[in-house]
């Protein structure tokens, strides 16, 4: 079973790389990820001392792996970056899927 019903949002993944000679930069990792974004509740946002407003969590299929830095940019042009610790991967039945807390960056 999938979560395709329930993802609403388009984003590009990027993710920092070695370019050589020392140098990093962003590389496309998929060119259209689906995935719902919702703002982070107001009780988890003083629990992890963010700013409320600024945190959401995000939920996707999986198929993607996220990781600490990350940078997401959905259609809207909002640019989101991956939390470190922020990436768990749930299980609720016979569906799996990732919740992952991003931050606003742009």
């Amino acid at each position: 079973m999938r979560l395709t019903h329930l993802l609403t949002r388009e984003t590009v993944v990027t993710r920092l790389q070695d370019a050589g000679d020392n140098t990093m930069a962003l590389s496309t990792v998929t060119s259209v990820m689906m995935c719902e974004i919702q703002p982070l509740s107001d009780e988890k946002s003083n629990i992890s001392s963010e700013v409320f407003g600024k945190t959401f969590v995000i939920y996707t299929d999986g198929r993607v792996s996220l990781y600490p830095g990350d940078t997401l940019q959905d259609t809207d042009g909002n640019k989101y970056t991956v939390k470190s610790g922020g990436v768990s991967l749930r299980q609720f039945n016979s569906v799996g899927y990732t919740k992952t807390i991003i931050e606003l960056t742009q």
